[in-house]
């Protein structure tokens, strides 16, 4: 979609929400009525890309502007419709660049699009402690192991339904999706695998339960699942556990496991870069921790990969390992949050053991206020890579990863906030080889949160 005729969509989105709202405020005479609680806002975002690709001599990445505007109106507590507007513009990419790493659509050109367009219900309270919700139309949606992304210019966008509810100590939802507009892409797309064959749909479900016990001691039970029609079901259970030893000690204990598995015939073709699928079925086990002490935050977790593939070797080249595949669909996003996982790099091949160790700081008690840094390191080994002769090799990775968050003062900029990640990622020469790549990773943003009404 054109810049000219996103912005003449959305016009007439709100030319005929604007519509109904005051016709809605004229039949109205309570504090209820569709403006009274209507709001608009966005965010301006500016963000710069450089990724080099030590391996391929090649680097992606652009400098890009982001535009999103936000429209949201209810009825009391019952019902709401919203929309958002979303715009990408190129500001700098340089001509040797063939690829903007997903900030700009295919052609490396600005675009725009209307990523949302939704009506929600909601079930009158009763209580306090419980609530449902129903959903309709274009949306940011994350439910189960259906995620959206954030990361680039503007969000993805899903098509479906979302079901929502609270009842005590129990959260749960619901989603049914059938289409999907990428973070680099101006309409809504059907779902496809690696050989370009339609999904019909996705569903997914979660259901996260709290236990509190004395002395601010929390148990969380976390179930989360996913469901790609003839291609792929995916499953994650998770456990954490935290408390608290004194006034600025709090310390949390968990695991997590996935599991995913192949649903159908759709399920073909090659994953991400090119790298072979696994052939049946994946799993990962994960162990994580953390301890925060005061201003500083210690974390660490090791996992553990099986993604068994059965691609071999053309007797001409390296193959990579199998990995661990966790979006839904060639197009599509899929719940991630692995503590393990690199900024640059994944860390999930069949076979591996991933090790991380990190620390943040917050600089709460100084001038800086606002402002946190952190560090990790990621280790992963025991992964295998097939060499032109079709012998196994042992291989390991690392990265090193940085990054800086600045909160401007809500005295001075409120709204305002800078991010930079940096992930510096080396591996050894067959696994190089196998999946073309060491990286050095640039990644920074400025975003302006903003409200009008």
């Amino acid at each position: 979609m054109h810049l000219k005729s996103g912005l003449q969509l959305a016009v007439l989105f709100a030319s005929g929400f604007w519509s109904t709202a005051v016709l809605s405020s004229e039949s109205l005479s309570d504090n209820s009525s569709f403006i009274n609680n209507t709001t608009v806002g966005g965010k301006l975002r500016t963000v710069y890309y450089d990724i080099r690709n030590t391996v391929k001599d090649s680097t992606a990445g652009a400098w890009t502007g982001g535009l999103s505007l936000d429209l949201r109106s209810g009825l009391g507590e019952i019902a709401a419709i919203g929309a958002s507007l979303y715009s990408a513009v190129k500001l700098y990419m340089p001509e040797d660049n063939t690829n903007s790493s997903q900030l700009l659509n295919n052609a490396n050109e600005g675009f725009s699009k209307l990523g949302q367009a939704y009506v929600e219900l909601k079930l009158p309270s009763m209580s306090e402690n419980r609530s449902a919700s129903f959903t309709a139309g274009r949306q940011n949606l994350r439910t189960g192991l259906i995620s959206g992304s954030s990361s680039r210019t503007v969000p993805s966008n899903w098509n479906g339904y979302t079901l929502k509810g609270t009842i005590e100590n129990l959260k749960i939802g619901f989603a049914l999706v059938d289409q999907m507009s990428l973070r680099n892409q101006a309409g809504f797309h059907s779902l496809m695998n690696f050989s370009g064959e339609k999904i019909d749909y996705i569903v997914g479900a979660e259901a996260i339960y709290t236990l509190q016990f004395s002395h601010e001691r929390e148990l969380r039970l976390k179930y989360r699942n996913a469901f790609a029609k003839e291609f792929l079901q995916a499953h994650n259970g998770d456990i954490l556990f935290t408390t608290y030893a004194g006034q600025n000690l709090k310390i949390n204990l968990g695991a997590s496991y996935y599991q995913t598995q192949k649903s159908g015939r759709l399920w073909e073709g090659t994953g991400w870069g090119g790298s072979p699928l696994f052939d049946d079925k994946a799993s990962a086990i994960n162990l994580h921790g953390g301890l925060t002490a005061g201003s500083w935050h210690f974390r660490a977790g090791v996992s553990h990969f099986k993604a068994p593939s059965s691609v071999k070797t053309s007797g001409t080249g390296y193959t990579p390992p199998g990995a661990y595949y966790y979006d839904l669909g060639a197009n599509t996003h899929g719940f991630w949050d692995m503590n393990t996982s690199g900024f640059a790099e994944d860390m999930l091949y069949d076979g591996e053991t991933t090790w991380m160790m990190g620390l943040i700081y917050h600089f709460s008690e100084s001038w800086l206020k606002g402002l946190k840094a952190g560090y990790a390191f990621h280790y992963g080994s025991g992964m295998e890579v097939s060499t032109p002769g079709g012998e196994k090799k042992s291989v390991a990775e690392q990265e090193h990863d940085v990054h800086l968050v600045y909160a401007f003062p809500k005295t001075v900029l409120e709204g305002l906030k800078f991010k930079l990640k940096y992930g510096l990622y080396r591996n050894d020469k067959a696994l190089r080889q196998a999946i073309r790549k060491e990286e050095n990773d640039l990644r920074i943003w400025l975003d302006y949160d903003f409200r009008i009404f």
